[in-house]
């Protein structure tokens, strides 16, 4: 037979054989490598959905939660200024109590005082008519130890000049 050799043939088409059985082992393998993958994808997609979902739900939660929060700092807001305002109201009713009080205060502090400046003024007006009334004795005393005879000077209050002092003799006007 001329031209081929069979043993050659043989030996190629074994040799194409081992590398087609190598090739199909190979892609078996890569084949079971890829379903793996497949099925791991399939898993890692419904582990991502499951994810997303909760992750939604988080969100979801998280929007509430804002604006429970917002809620709850408005009410806050309004809470602190009712409480601004009754502070202030409080405060100034007690600042005007307080004056009223002051004013109070100081009408009886201004009674004590005056009731005290009149006790005081009727004291020393006593006092000093008893100084007068002992001093007009003593005047009276000291005329009436004049010696028989002689002229009595008296001076007259009502006038300061001494050329306005009058000669007086007892039982004379």
């Amino acid at each position: 037979m001329r031209g081929l050799d069979a043993d050659m043939v043989y030996g190629y088409l074994a040799q194409l054989a081992d590398q087609v059985q190598k090739t199909e082992r190979e892609l078996g393998e890569t084949r079971a490598k890829n379903e793996r993958l497949q099925i791991e994808l399939q898993r890692g997609q419904a582990e991502l959905q499951r994810v997303q979902a909760e992750l939604d739900q988080y969100e979801q939660a998280g929007d509430r939660v804002n604006e429970q929060v917002v809620q709850m700092f408005s009410q806050a807001q309004l809470v602190v200024e009712e409480m601004v305002q009754d502070v202030s109201r409080d405060a100034r009713e007690r600042i005007g109590q307080a004056r009223a009080h002051e004013r109070r205060i100081v009408a009886e502090a201004m009674d004590t005082a005056g009731e005290q400046v009149r006790s005081y003024a009727k004291t020393a007006q006593a006092h000093m008519q008893s100084i007068v009334d002992s001093f007009a004795t003593e005047v009276d005393q000291l005329g009436n130890k004049s010696v028989p005879g002689e002229p009595v000077v008296q001076h007259d209050p009502f006038f300061d000049n001494s050329g306005d002092w009058q000669t007086r003799r007892p039982g004379t006007p």
